[in-house]
This record gives C-alpha cells, structure tokens and sequence, in this order.
C-alpha cells in the first residue's frame, strides 16, 4: 500500500479520500465496523495518537497495555488499540493469504 501510494498518485488520492474502497482495490478487506483513518505523513510533521481512557477508572493506570506500537524504518509508527491490531494482523494474514504479498 504504502509503495503503490509513493507511486501512484490516484490510488494516494483514493486512499486518502475513500480508504476502504483504495484498500479494496488491492483485495483487502476491513471490517465494516472499524473505522478506517489514513495519513499521509510529512517528514517535517511530528505525529500524536492519543489512546481512549480506559472505561473503568481502575484500569486507567494500565491504559498503556491497550496499544502496541510498530515502526517501519525510521519514519513511522502505528499505535492502535489491541483488538484494532488483531484486526490489522487479520487483514494482513488475508492479503497474503489471497497472493498479494
């Protein structure tokens, strides 16, 4: 995705204004449930995820354990939330699955 979106500057503009169809395209499919939010980043822009507060006040303190983080060379991280990872993995082990990758 990322390769074909440094390259093709349709399937960028797709990706940012429609990104489930854009992900479609390459045969992944995404759960209609989750919700899809891509960023194109710039080298000069430092990025923040937030994650949510914890829905009971005594697992505020183990927010933490509700992300995972990734990097890709020395540009880029993902921080989402455990069950959005399983999905991610999920989609993954399909694109490969289907003769993508």
């Amino acid at each position: 995705m990322t390769a074909r979106a440094w390259h093709d500057p349709d399937f960028a503009r797709l990706l940012e204004s429609d990104p489930r169809s854009a992900l479609a395209a390459m045969g992944v499919e995404v759960s209609d449930n989750v919700k899809i939010d891509i960023r194109m980043q710039r080298r000069d822009t430092l990025y923040f995820v937030i994650p949510p507060l914890a829905k009971r006040r005594e697992d505020a303190e183990r927010v933490l354990n509700q992300m995972d983080m990734w990097q890709s060379g020395d540009l880029f991280c993902w921080i989402m939330p455990q069950a959005l990872k399983l999905e991610l993995l999920r989609m993954r082990q399909g694109y490969r699955g289907g003769g993508h990758g």
